[in-house]
């Protein structure tokens, strides 16, 4: 009778759930090459410069949520420390998510006549501003969904994850916060 072989070590991060990084890390690139696109576009044609740095950063910001998305499923991404992988998974999904959910509050609030519109902005109730709200939640709030998501099933392999889970979200609203500050 021979020896059976031992079997291998179960890693728990083959068996957890891979289709919330991976569509949030598709999602939020596709996003990118459409805004990338745009912008070579817009230079070709000869238009102006104007606020494109603003457009240039938010594309660079979120080709680093890609590349966390990623190191959330990679091998190589099991190099980095855990807390960080996870901080940087609720950071990029409570960043993506603060605009559409402060929107869909603001045209709650307007709809139950709990306050006037603005006609502009968040508050603009106008066909436009509707458009702009369906769009707002397809950029941002869809992949801050997903990014929430890969957070949820990466935390499951760490201790402590729901204290740095909260870290993580008010450091990422923090984040955006200054950016828009600094932006504004």
């Amino acid at each position: 009778m021979t020896p059976r072989a031992a079997p291998p070590a179960v890693d728990p991060g083959n068996h957890a759930p891979r289709w919330p990084a991976v569509l949030a890390a598709a999602w939020v690139g596709t996003c990118c090459l459409v805004a990338g696109g745009a912008l070579i576009w817009s230079r070709v044609r000869g238009g102006g410069t104007a606020d494109q740095e603003v457009v240039v950063l938010a594309i660079g910001l979120r080709l680093v949520t890609v590349a966390v998305a990623l190191a959330s499923i990679q091998p190589w991404g099991r190099r980095l420390p855990g807390r960080v992988v996870l901080g940087g998974l609720w950071g990029a999904g409570a960043v993506q998510l603060a605009y559409p959910l402060a929107e869909t509050v603001v045209k709650t609030a307007t709809l139950a006549g709990l306050m006037e519109p603005l006609d502009k902005g968040i508050s603009d109730m106008s066909i436009q501003g509707w458009f702009n709200f369906g769009a707002t939640w397809l950029i941002w709030g869809v992949p801050g969904a997903l990014f929430v998501l890969a957070a949820v099933v990466f935390g499951r392999r760490l201790p402590h994850a729901r204290a740095w889970a909260l870290l993580s979200v008010l450091a990422g609203i923090g984040f955006l916060a200054g950016l828009g500050l600094l932006i504004g």
